[in-house]
């Protein structure tokens, strides 16, 4: 037995989080007032179980609940007791969600599992089936009251079949649209009006029929004709075939005798095309070696090499090169020396410049100087001079006092100025004395002077002699070291000379051109090293060339004789007899076959031309005849056919068989679409009766003990025959068109549960009722109870109702719903 356990609604239509825990396993009550939600909570249990279809399902079953504020997720969970196991099926649904059913998932004892482990439970039932089946609300019963006696009788009858009423309106609708296209006795319908219509069409082709007789004799005509026009065709086309026949047999006549002219000619050549193709590539072969010898000539003959004598010359030039270099060495070292010199040579007249006085005196000058040199006197004291001066500046100085202590002292002033004057006179005396001698000294001195050019007051002849004697030996070096420099320009300057001559170009007398060439005699002489290594290998070719070509004459020569010609013009001509006959063989190979099959008769005729056009002649007589009788015939189908097509072009009977035609396709149409819904309404309708065949009468015995206990035993039976009626207590039958809203209620009540009861082993879910007791009145509440309390045993119920009375009667602690947003 499933029993439901709590239901908890999140952002689901009103309820932003409402959880119902329900106390009972067998009957519990949800009352509030209109718009409180019991409503929205019936439609929360099913679209919980089988999916939310938000503004995109017309169904009534799944209703618009948008969520609370249009905020995300809504759905909430349900949780069921299932023989002793729990099962928890949420479902929530979130902005994205493009399916508009939510996303489910079930939980068995905690654990998440497949749907269809809970689903298998309830026989995998869809949300239709569970409305139709396990709902009881105003809606469902107000559609009751509404039906015909037979739509009511079908319903019942079909109560628990899967989209039963929709079938039902499906098959009706199918056999509505058949009586629009047909009817037994109907004349309006299209297909009775079709059928009218063809037999009007057959009577109309009927009367334009017997224009077509003499159609159809010509027809017939017309067709014996052309069979007959076949068979001349036929013999024409055979005379035809034979005439060319026998003008191929003319042609290829000619062609025979050409055979014959040629088979003549035909004769054998004694020609060795292995052997030729040698000679020819010997030929080749030896052309290519005259040329090669030619062109071996003429490489010797424009080599130019020197002759040996330049050689060796030029050898030796090459050889001195490490003499120039030397040379070259030695040149740099003296014009090092050379300036070393000059540089100390002017040190030594830096420091001894008076030797410019001595450079270019002899050995006897030098020992005339020595000893003029001794012999001159010493140079004036300087001192005693000096003392002189003191005689005239002491005489002055007492003068000058004299002369001041004069206006003063007078007598000691003018003894003072005689005495200065006594002393200035003494001095006198004594400088003229000494002043004579000075000048002798001084005039010796003078002499010395300008014989030499030597100042002698400050001279150290010993000293300046030395240095003369270092400045002649720093010049003797230099006249040495000139020499040698000399004697290098001159073998530098022959070398130079040797090296323009080998060149045969101006070559200066410097060591980097005569070095540069030396290089070049190097590499003339590397390239007549090259240029005679080339002509000694030249010359082997050109000897090994004239061997090979001595050799292939030879074997040119044996191929001549083989073919017995003299030379290769007679071999060509050999070559081309051969050629001339290979084509005549061919062309004899191809007559031959071409003719093979003819040979025999080409054979024949070639001795008997005349038979053959003879047998042409006879040929072209009977094509001739037989072309006028196939002429005749084909006059004769033309005009037929102008008889042919002048009766068809009568648009009477085109225009009888193009109605007949058109109405039988309309017939046909119509007939497939009357016919498609005929069977459509059967097979539906069958398909109805195998679903409740077997459950109705089961289900219609329990139905009546729930309309007893709901009409307090007021009906008692149930009779289900062309009409359903109800027996009441008494024995009397009631249509149900003449029971009250309440009795037909309690009648389709009674009829729903005893089909759940039917289908309890099965499928046992809770049943939901909805305010369905609104038009019942105190007296069938109070059966109501007996009815809930018995269903009781075998489903959970769930009633969800507005009446205070209802809830009194049971007796049982509601669930409350308050109006505005529930909040747990």
């Amino acid at each position: 037995m499933m029993r439901l356990k709590q239901i908890k609604m999140i952002n689901f239509g009103q309820f932003s989080n409402k959880t119902f825990d329900l106390p009972s396993d067998k009957i519990n009550v949800f009352f509030g007032a209109n718009e409180a939600g019991k409503s929205t909570t019936v439609a929360f249990i099913k679209q919980i179980m089988f999916g939310f279809h938000l503004r995109s399902n017309s169904s009534p079953f799944f209703e618009d609940y948008t969520p609370l504020a249009h905020v995300s997720p809504m759905g909430g969970s349900l949780i069921f007791d299932v023989n002793g196991s729990e099962y928890e099926l949420e479902r929530l649904y979130a902005k994205g969600d493009k399916t508009k059913r939510g996303i489910l998932t079930v939980k068995k004892d905690g654990q998440v599992v497949p749907e269809n482990l809970f689903f298998d439970q309830i026989e995998n039932i869809d949300g239709s089936f569970y409305a139709d089946s396990f709902i009881f609300n105003q809606e469902m019963l107000g559609q009751v009251s509404s039906l015909s006696q037979e739509d009511l009788l079908e319903r019942i009858y079909y109560l628990g079949a899967a989209d039963s009423g929709k079938l039902l309106e499906m098959r009706d609708d199918f056999a509505k649209e058949a009586s629009k296209l047909f009817k037994k006795t109907g004349k309006k319908p299209e297909v009775n009006q079709l059928l009218k219509q063809l037999e009007t069409d057959r009577e109309d082709l009927t009367q334009t029929q017997d224009e077509f007789n003499n159609y159809e004799e010509l027809d017939r005509d017309l067709t014996n004709k052309a069979e007959e026009l076949q068979k001349r065709q036929k013999v024409l086309q055979d005379l035809h075939a034979k005439e060319q026949n026998l003008r191929d047999l003319q042609k290829e006549l000619g062609n025979y005798q050409t055979l014959l002219e040629l088979q003549k000619q035909v004769k054998d050549v004694a020609f060795d095309s292995e052997s030729y193709q040698k000679a020819q590539d010997i030929m080749a072969q030896g052309r290519n070696l005259q040329r090669t010898i030619k062109s071996l000539e003429e490489q010797l003959a424009d080599l130019d090499v020197d002759n040996q004598d330049n050689v060796i010359e030029n050898k030796k030039l090459i050889r001195q090169k490490p003499q120039l270099l030397q040379w070259q060495a030695e040149y740099r070292a003296c014009q090092q020396k050379t300036a070393e010199l000059e540089q100390e040579k002017e040190q030594i007249l830096t420091l001894a410049p008076d030797i410019k006085q001595l450079l270019d005196l002899d050995s006897m000058q030098i020992k005339q100087l020595q000893a003029d040199y001794s012999n001159l006197p010493k140079q004036v004291n300087s001192a005693v001079n000096n003392n002189d001066k003191l005689w005239y500046i002491v005489g002055g100085v007492l003068a000058v006092v004299g002369l001041a202590l004069l206006t003063m002292m007078g007598i000691v002033g003018l003894i003072v100025l005689i005495a200065g004057v006594g002393v200035i006179a003494a001095g006198y005396l004594k400088n003229s004395d000494q002043s004579k001698q000075d000048a002798l000294i001084l005039k010796k001195r003078q002499a010395f002077q300008n014989k030499y050019g030597l100042n002698p007051d400050n001279l150290n002849l010993d000293n300046l002699l030395t240095s003369a004697n270092q400045y002649h030996l720093k010049e003797t070096a230099e006249q040495a070291n000139n020499d040698q420099l000399s004697e290098l320009n001159q073998d530098v300057a022959q070398l130079a000379t040797n090296v323009q001559n080998a060149l045969k170009k101006p070559i200066e007398n410097d060591f980097s051109d005569i070095l540069n060439g030396i290089d070049e005699l190097e590499e003339k002489m590397s390239e007549a090293q090259e240029l005679t290594q080339k002509r000694s290998s030249l010359l082997t070719s050109l000897n090994q060339n004239k061997q090979d070509l001595k050799e292939l004459g030879l074997k040119l020569r044996a191929l001549f004789a083989q073919a017995n010609v003299e030379n290769m013009a007679g071999y060509d001509a050999l070559y081309q007899d051969s050629l001339k006959q290979a084509k005549i063989k061919t062309q004899v190979e191809a007559l031959e076959k071409s003719l093979h099959d003819d040979l025999i008769e080409l054979k024949k005729t070639a001795a008997k031309p005349n038979e053959l056009t003879d047998h042409l002649q006879e040929l072209a007589k009977q094509i001739d005849m037989a072309n006028n009788e196939v002429n005749g015939l084909q006059q004769e189908v033309a005009q037929i056919q102008v008889q042919l097509n002048n009766l068809a072009d009568s648009t009477a009977v085109f225009e009888a068989k193009q109605n007949l035609a058109n109405t039988e396709t309309n017939f046909a149409t119509s007939s497939k679409e009357y016919l498609a819904n005929l069977l459509a309404s059967k097979w539906i309708g069958r398909s109805l009766d195998l679903a409740s065949n077997e459950r109705f009468p089961k289900m219609l015995k329990a139905a009546k003990e729930y309309l007893a206990l709901l009409t307090g035993g007021r009906y008692v039976d149930l009779d289900l025959g062309k009409k359903l009626t109800v027996i009441r207590k008494d024995g009397k039958k009631r249509d149900v068109k003449y029971l009250s809203r309440g009795t037909a209620e309690q009648l389709y009540f009674a009829l729903k549960l005893a089909f759940i009861e039917q289908i309890k082993d099965e499928i046992n879910l809770p049943i939901l009722i909805d305010d369905s007791f609104v038009n019942f009145d105190d007296r069938r509440v109070g059966y109501i109870e007996k009815l809930l309390k018995e269903i009781s045993e075998n489903n959970q119920v769930l009633i969800f109702t507005a009446q205070g009375n209802l809830v009194d009667r049971l007796g049982l602690e509601p669930l409350t719903f308050t109006k505005g947003t529930q909040n747990a």
